[in-house]
């Protein structure tokens, strides 16, 4: 064994470096047999920092629980719009019924032309805005008439008049009563609005309205300073005609529309010769008022009896077989104001006189078998508020019934709360007239003027107890008197207070132009005491700070209830 042993060792060191490969040493690998550790797997490896991670986003998991909130997201956005649907809805019902309340329109017209005329009622009624949009009135306005005369609409059975009348006229005899007045208030209303808006410009270049005072240009050259809030003034070059109906047109077409009431027909002649008279045309004026109380003559009057007026002078006659129509009562009084506005108070004077006799023989109550009796009951009876909340809503599920038609004025009116207060504004008118006529009648001016107002205040304080729709009317003309009454009534005894001062500081300065006037102590007892016009100028100032409680008309808040909620 040694000497093999030997041989071995000498072989190893005498081997050339270059045909002796590397010796493997085999104790130092590591055999697949050998190899013990866990699997080196992607999904089983220990995260690294230096190692990119790569992840599965959308699993079915999640694509399950994105589906899912996806459909909640949908229906639930479809939830919230048909919930905002159903109170948008809502709101535009409870809104409609109470205008329909407020504003009633007749129920043979289509949907869409009672709202737009409720809504032209509206903004003409609004009491939160300064000045009304008589734009925004005049084209609904419009849109109505359009569509009231359609034949194809709300306009079946209308006729034409033909080419002799003037444009537009129409033939409604064959209409319902209700339609027939709510066209005509449509008419009339469009007319007034075109009154405000006569002349307006657009804008082409914004699409806007303007007056025509604000408009820049060479016609122009001091336009009217744009109201607060509105857009900047337009100019010349970019403005043409708005095309807003003619106020002229407008009355010449309810004048001549067949199958208006007298009343009717009288009301509109006064409105459109108040338009002319507004517009300085005087003549045509005074030939609309005497067409007016030629109107209301020619229902009353009958062939072979005393005329009812004198035929120059307007004066009505006393011994007349009967008593005047509320028609020719109220003709006569627009006539005898607009001659006494335009310096005719000689003429003016005896007509007023003679309408406040009339006035004063009028009966207390309209006799039991007249055909107007029973529209006063209806129209002055109280409303009844007290109704249970049962009673109320049922009546919520129903049309609000369209009023009855108003009396047609040929018969003598009702001495009421209202006749005495067109009486007590016949007081108001005389005094005025006689306060101006002559400087000897001022104090016969004045005592008309204290009986006008304590009259038209007596008048105010029945009628604020009482409800119902004549008591509202009631309301609005003893109002309207008594702020009036009382407006002239201070300036009167304000005129009266300056020529008593200067009356008395003439009278002292001769006074003290002799020597004893340096000693006078009367000029100190006279301003103590002021004088007999300055202390009724006190009563005066009381009078109108005690009648603003009732001038102001003011609502009691109700308290809270359901039945205050369903009320309309």
């Amino acid at each position: 064994m040694r000497p093999r042993l030997i041989r071995r060792i000498l072989v190893r060191h005498h081997k050339s470096p270059t045909n002796n490969p590397k010796a493997v040493r085999t104790f130092t690998q590591n055999s697949p047999a050998l190899y013990n550790a866990r699997p080196q797997l992607p999904f089983l490896s220990i995260p690294s920092r230096f190692q990119r991670q790569q992840w599965r986003y959308l699993t079915t998991e999640r694509k399950t629980w994105l589906k899912r909130e996806a459909i909640l997201g949908v229906k639930y956005t479809g939830y919230i719009w048909a919930i905002l649907a159903c109170v948008a809805s809502a709101t535009f019902a409870i809104q409609q019924e109470r205008m329909e309340h407020d504003f009633p329109t007749p129920h043979e017209w289509s949907f869409r032309s009672r709202m737009l005329k409720r809504g032209a009622d509206y903004e003409k009624n609004r009491t939160d805005v300064v000045v009304e949009d008589w734009v925004r009135i005049v084209q609904m306005l419009t849109d109505v008439i359009d569509r009231l005369e359609d034949p194809k609409g709300d306009g079946k059975g209308l006729k034409d008049l033909g080419p002799d009348a003037p444009a537009g006229s129409k033939d409604i005899t064959a209409m319902p009563e209700p339609w027939r007045r709510g066209y005509y208030e449509a008419l009339l209303l469009q007319a007034l609005a075109a009154e405000h808006v006569e002349g307006w410009v657009v804008d082409q270049t914004r699409n806007v309205v303007f007056a025509p005072d604000v408009v820049r240009g060479p016609s122009n050259p001091f336009p009217k300073p744009i109201p607060p809030g509105s857009k900047s003034p337009p100019r010349e070059e970019d403005c043409v005609p708005a095309g807003f109906p003619n106020p002229d047109g407008c009355y010449l077409k309810l004048l001549s529309t067949e199958g208006f009431t007298t009343k009717q027909r009288m009301d509109a002649a006064l409105a459109y010769a108040n338009w002319l008279e507004y517009k300085g045309l005087l003549g045509p004026a005074a030939i609309i008022y005497d067409d007016a109380v030629n109107m209301a003559i020619e229902e009353i009057y009958t062939p072979g009896a005393p005329p009812l007026i004198n035929s120059q002078t307007a004066v009505m006659n006393d011994k007349a077989d009967r008593t005047p129509s509320a028609n020719l009562l109220h003709s006569l009084t627009a006539l005898a104001t607009f001659k006494a506005r335009h310096e005719d108070v000689s003429a003016a004077l005896p007509i007023m006189i003679s309408i406040l006799k009339a006035r004063r023989s009028l009966p207390s109550q309209l006799p039991s078998n007249s055909k107007d009796a029973s529209l006063y009951d209806a129209i002055h009876s109280p409303s009844k508020t007290n109704d249970g909340p049962l009673r109320i809503f049922l009546n919520l599920l129903k049309a609000p019934s369209y009023p009855p038609p108003p009396p047609d004025g040929n018969s003598p009116p009702v001495r009421d709360s209202k006749e005495l207060c067109e009486e007590a504004a016949l007081h108001l008118h005389i005094g005025e007239i006689m306060y101006t006529l002559q400087s000897a009648a001022r104090e016969d001016g004045l005592a008309w003027t204290r009986e006008g107002v304590d009259l038209a205040e007596e008048e105010l304080h029945k009628v604020l107890q009482e409800n119902g729709r004549g008591a509202r009317d009631a309301k609005k003309t003893c109002r309207e008197c008594l702020a009036s009454g009382l407006d002239n009534w201070a300036t009167m005894v304000n005129r009266m207070v300056k020529d008593e001062q200067a009356a008395r500081e003439s009278g002292q300065a001769r006074s003290s132009a002799g020597w004893f006037g340096l000693w006078s102590g009367g000029k100190a007892v006279e301003e103590e005491a002021g004088g007999r016009w300055a202390a009724e100028q006190k009563v005066v100032t009381e009078r109108t700070l005690r009648a603003q409680q009732i001038l102001e008309d003011l609502h009691k808040p109700a308290n809270w209830s359901m039945a205050s909620v369903l009320t309309a």
